[in-house]
């Protein structure tokens, strides 16, 4: 009886974590993305500002999600690893550029030793 209640907890707690994506990962994402973007992924504009081109686009989404490394000896995962992710989230999306961008510092987090978060508002710029 014990056994069956054993991975009921693990299960519940991998169910409140966000998608987990490893730099290792993220070409094979982003090949993925592009088949179904009308942007290319390297292509899509991150900013911070609450608005773009003027106010004119059509808002899709929120987007946050994390990249972190598998085990203590990876690297820590970049900036620039984090933002190829925003980049893939914006991408399956349909988005042409993501608003309110936000990265954070590295810190360590469930199911992984180190990651940063990332998020934004993936928007359209075409009217």
């Amino acid at each position: 009886m014990k056994k069956i209640f054993l991975p009921l907890p693990l299960l519940l707690l991998t169910a409140c974590v966000d998608p987990m994506a490893y730099p290792a990962q993220l070409d094979k994402q982003a090949a993925a993305a592009a088949q179904n973007s009308a942007t290319p992924v390297d292509q899509i504009t991150l900013s911070e500002a609450a608005t773009i081109n003027g106010g004119r686009y059509t808002e899709l989404g929120q987007i946050v999600a994390s990249v972190g490394k598998p085990t203590v000896f990876h690297p820590t995962p970049t900036v620039a690893d984090a933002e190829q992710k925003l980049r893939i989230e914006a991408a399956e999306l349909g988005a042409d550029a993501v608003i309110n961008t936000k990265i954070s510092a590295p810190h360590v987090c469930p199911l992984s030793w180190s990651c940063r978060d990332v998020s934004g508002t993936a928007v359209s710029l075409s009217n």
